[in-house]
C-alpha cells in the first residue's frame, strides 16, 4: 500500500494565496510536486484524519486562480487565463501604474473552469497603450486577484 503525506496543512492560507503546486511527500521519503491546476479529484483512503481536512483539499483544487500572463514581457498580445471553481460574476480590468482604468476586458457571468482572454495591449478606446507596468485585476464573487505585465514596444 502506498502512503501519501500531504505538506501543506500547516500553513493552509499560504499554499492557497501564494502557490500553484501541490507538494506530497511518498513513503520512500521522495516528494512530488503537481500543479494544482492540473489536479481534478482526491480520493481518500481510510487514512485520513478527518472531514475538515479532506474540504479543505478539495477548496484547494477547486479555488478561484489567477495565472500569471503569457507571454510576459509582451508585445502586442498577452494572454490571460483564470479559473473559477463555480458559476458567478467575472470583472477583468487592466489598470496603469497610476491606478487607473486602462481597458475592461470582461464583465459576465462564467462558468466554473478555466478561461482565457486575450489583452491586444490597447484601452477602452482602441488607442495602443505605451511601453510599461499594468497590472490585471480579476474580481470574482467578492474576491479579487491582481497580476503584473509588461508591455514592451
Amino acid at each position: 500500500m502506498r502512503l501519501l503525506v500531504i505538506l501543506f496543512f500547516s500553513s493552509l492560507s499560504v499554499c492557497l494565496s501564494q502557490t500553484d503546486s501541490l507538494f506530497i511527500e511518498m513513503n520512500d521519503g521522495s516528494i512530488r510536486l503537481y500543479p494544482i491546476s492540473n489536479i481534478k479529484d482526491i480520493a481518500f483512503s481510510s487514512t485520513i484524519t478527518s472531514v475538515e481536512e479532506q474540504r479543505l483539499i478539495q477548496q484547494v483544487i477547486s479555488s478561484f486562480k489567477l495565472h500569471q500572463n503569457y507571454p510576459n514581457p509582451f508585445n502586442p498580445n498577452t494572454t490571460i487565463e483564470y479559473t473559477i471553481p463555480s458559476f458567478g460574476q467575472v470583472e477583468i480590468n487592466i489598470f496603469d501604474i497610476q491606478g487607473g482604468v486602462v481597458r475592461s476586458l470582461e464583465k459576465s457571468q462564467k462558468h466554473p473552469g478555466n478561461h482565457i482572454v486575450i489583452w491586444d495591449g490597447r484601452n477602452n478606446n482602441g488607442t495602443s497603450v505605451a511601453s510599461g507596468i499594468y497590472f490585471c485585476h480579476v474580481q470574482y464573487n467578492g474576491k479579487m486577484l491582481t497580476k503584473k505585465l509588461a508591455l514592451i514596444k
